[in-house]
């Protein structure tokens, strides 16, 4: 599975030249909290924080895509994100907003497709350096246990998730 991640983000990289209005690649890691409630189990208090890698284009300074990788801390289970992307700059402001929506899998057991809309601000230390800090709802739609398909649509709002990104 990590060799087909891999291999799409290479891709995505080796076909930038084809795309002659790109305007801004990103990559970017953090971390954020999975759940917005603490679960108390006997006399500890669990907080759960999710590893986050990111690769997006924008072209044009508005439309473009983003890829997401999601780990828990334990690496228990391991989300791909695919989000069409569109980045709203503030004129005259050292911050852009970006506005994702987009199908999520999770490729662990079990197996789960959802739906992800979520909101970013990135805050620009230097042209090519930024801090990303944003929340969204994270919808889960289908979920495959045992061969059969469970249709239990849940959702999450996450506490609002913080990434360093580089922008080239």
């Amino acid at each position: 599975m990590k060799k087909a991640i891999i291999a799409i983000v290479l891709l995505a990289a080796i076909a930038v030249p084809g795309f002659a209005s790109v305007t801004d690649m990103m990559v970017d890691v953090g971390i954020q909290n999975s759940s917005s409630v603490l679960e108390y189990n006997g006399n500890d208090i669990k907080f759960q924080i999710d590893l986050q890698a990111g690769f997006g284009m924008v072209f044009d300074n508005g439309p473009g895509f983003d890829l997401m990788l999601t780990a828990e801390s334990n690496f228990n289970k391991l989300e791909l994100g695919a989000y069409y992307m569109h980045k709203i700059d503030f004129r005259n402001s050292d911050v852009d907003m970006l506005v994702k929506v987009g199908p999520s899998f999770t490729l662990s057991d079990p197996f789960a497709i959802g739906l992800d809309v979520m909101l970013d601000f990135l805050f620009n230390i230097s042209d090519s350096f930024y801090v990303s800090v944003g929340t969204g709802m994270l919808m889960e739609i289908v979920e495959f246990r045992n061969g059969d398909a469970v249709s239990d649509f849940t959702f999450d709002i996450p506490l609002p998730s913080v990434g360093l990104g580089f922008k080239f």
